[in-house]
């Protein structure tokens, strides 16, 4: 194996565990997450097809998880009225309810970009514009390896899932929250 490639394999499992605990206790994986927080994000409903792309997945893929996430009643399949070959996704209200707290849980709270900015800027961590930098930096790297090795998945999560203010806000009751603890 080649060193980049083992450094990614280790750093994808290391990013599960940042987010595992809070995802078991709802009964989800990240996999499972994505697709709901893709379908919200869509308005509540997709194809399947379309979930395919935006995962990058293949279509035996998609079926297996929403059949999982039908058993748990966190989605519902039909058949299109447009094209009775397509099958369109839509979340439940316990769907909903349960895409919100993982995302109020892993995102909104700042935990996971603490995480990241931690990881990536260790000893400038809560400076927001050498965060941001060292982000942007991150994510441009990954984009280039995702392109290069034939990644087709059109989703992709933005920096923050709100507005820089309450980023900072995120931000500013974390570094307070260190601070109080001496850290």
């Amino acid at each position: 194996m080649h060193v980049i490639f083992f450094g990614l394999k280790r750093a994808y499992h290391g990013a599960l565990r940042v987010t595992r605990r809070g995802l078991v206790r709802l009964g989800l994986t990240a996999a499972r997450f994505d697709l709901l927080y893709i379908v919200q994000k869509a308005g509540q409903m997709m194809t399947q097809r379309e979930l395919r792309s935006a995962l990058g997945v293949s279509g035996p893929t998609v079926s297996r998880m929403l059949g999982s996430l039908e058993e748990r009643g966190l989605v519902h399949r039909e058949v299109s009225d447009l094209d009775r070959r397509e099958r369109n996704v839509m979340l439940t209200n316990a769907g909903r309810r349960c895409v919100r707290k993982a995302a109020r849980s892993l995102i909104h709270t700042g935990h996971v970009q603490l995480a990241v900015d931690a990881a990536l800027c260790a000893d400038r961590w809560h400076n927001p514009t050498a965060s941001r930098t060292a982000n942007c930096a991150c994510d441009g790297i990954l984009r280039r390896l995702r392109r290069a090795f034939g990644d087709i998945a059109t989703f992709s999560y933005p920096f923050t899932d709100g507005d820089e203010e309450m980023e900072l806000h995120h931000r500013d009751r974390l570094r307070s929250l260190i601070e109080r603890e001496g850290g």
